[in-house]
């Protein structure tokens, strides 16, 4: 019973380890796909196809980080937002 509930940790420390790891290649990625002009509604819909929050966003919102849940929010989109359309999206790693 140890050794599987030790295999089990071990397994969830390598998972969050390669997690942080991976996670700029992922989210430089996935912050290219956010372009100037596109709306706030499909800013939202890249985010929750992709695993990112926050999941509440509107024509007012002025700045939004979009967060990776995997690596528990250090790896993010940094998104500016003018008039409901985005004006800049980039990687943002907090820690």
């Amino acid at each position: 019973m140890v050794r599987v509930a030790g295999a089990g940790l071990l397994l969830y420390v390598a998972y969050f380890a390669y997690s942080l790891a991976t996670g700029k290649e992922r989210m430089t990625e996935l912050c290219k796909q956010i372009t100037p002009g596109m709306t706030v509604d499909r800013v939202l819909m890249l985010a929750q196809d992709n695993g990112l929050g926050p999941r509440r966003l509107n024509a007012d919102t002025k700045l939004a980080y979009l967060a990776e849940t995997r690596s528990f929010g250090r790896h993010a989109c940094r998104v500016e937002f003018n008039q409901g359309r985005v004006t800049s999206a980039r990687y943002n790693y907090a820690d």
